[in-house]
């Protein structure tokens, strides 16, 4: 199915929030009058939306500017992200005041102090997301994840780029965290090197936070070559159709119960674009960590056997989590197949 993007013709007040969505270079554009007339499908990325008769073009475009907010900003020029994009994506980001069950000894930095910190190190947010939370009174509070580059025209190794993974909430479910992670630029993949790998530094709330945040960003970079090598020795291994099964099993028992539901190995190992065809381990796991993590394959539950597409996996905690373990488990793939 051809990717698109679908962006309306609608009233002159919208135009500066259209304006904020990065248009792909390999994206076709359809423009829309104010109102569809007719059923349209579109599959921007691999993820398949219908768009019924009668929807406007205003929720047309809210649904658009979203999904390239959460998922695809920034994938081609690159861009920062600023402060209006950042309260848009993680609105916690900006807490004003810690959540009221923390305690007298719990010292409140915004995150957006410790962005802004790291801002005048160079290393630029390019990403945001925040965890849904169903109390109201912690909406604002949530757990978030930024990913940053530094600035130097965010260079990369060939497709990856380095990126430096912060985690944090003021609700007392987060200390701040930094991780290694890379972004793989043909897929929009944002991984997250495993602690096993490069250490998680970790900065409570409490003492000099935010030198203790920058400190622990520059210990990441000097780490991160060690992440590099790993993904060179990755993409330099072959896995046999059996061993790429092996792979794919254990990827699926990380997000689902196997007792519970079946999500087919084929489909997860099935690559979403021709740049994924090769059968080496790094690539392997690129198409299995897109696809455990962005969802979009059936599963099937075995007591109804009724199934379901898997939804993109929202949770900051799941998020990094997932991550962490499907590096690992490359890693122990890497160390099976070197043996």
């Amino acid at each position: 199915m051809p990717r698109f993007i679908l962006i309306p013709r609608f009233p002159e007040p919208l135009i500066p929030i259209a304006q904020t969505i990065p248009t792909l270079l390999y994206e076709s554009i359809i423009y829309l009058n104010l109102e569809v007339k007719k059923c349209l499908t579109y599959a921007p990325m691999g993820r398949i939306i219908t768009i019924r008769p009668g929807t406007s073009a205003k929720a047309i475009l809210s649904e658009v500017v979203t999904m390239f907010n959460n998922r695809f900003y920034n994938t081609m020029n690159q861009g920062p992200l600023e402060n209006d994009a950042l309260r848009r994506l993680a609105p916690s980001v900006f807490a004003e005041a810690k959540h009221g069950s923390r305690a007298e000894t719990y010292k409140f930095i915004p995150t957006i102090n410790i962005v802004d910190a790291l801002r005048k190190e160079g290393f630029l947010p390019v990403f945001a997301s925040e965890s849904r939370t169903r109390s109201e009174d912690k909406k604002g509070f949530a757990k978030h994840l930024i990913r940053f580059r530094q600035h130097d025209g965010f260079s990369g190794v060939g497709e990856v780029k380095p990126e430096i993974v912060l985690v944090n909430s003021h609700d007392g479910t987060s200390s701040y965290q930094l991780s290694a992670g890379l972004y793989r630029l043909v897929c929009s993949n944002g991984m997250i090197v495993s602690d096993g790998q490069i250490d998680c530094v970790r900065v409570r709330h409490s003492g000099n936070v935010v030198d203790n945040v920058i400190e622990g960003t520059y210990r990441i970079v000097t780490e991160t070559p060690k992440a590099i090598e790993h993904m060179d020795a990755m993409r330099g291994l072959m896995l046999t159709r059996a061993e790429q099964g092996i792979f794919a099993e254990a990827a699926k028992g990380l997000r689902w119960d196997g007792e519970e539901v079946s999500v087919n190995n084929a489909e997860l190992l099935r690559p979403r674009r021709t740049a994924d065809q090769s059968a080496d381990l790094w690539t392997t796991f690129n198409v299995l960590q897109e696809k455990v993590l962005k969802g979009g394959v059936s599963v099937q539950n075995l007591n109804t056997r009724n199934s379901q597409r898997a939804r993109e996996v929202k949770s900051v905690t799941e998020n990094v989590r997932l991550n962490k373990a499907l590096w690992t488990l490359a890693e122990e793939m890497k160390k099976l197949k070197a043996a």
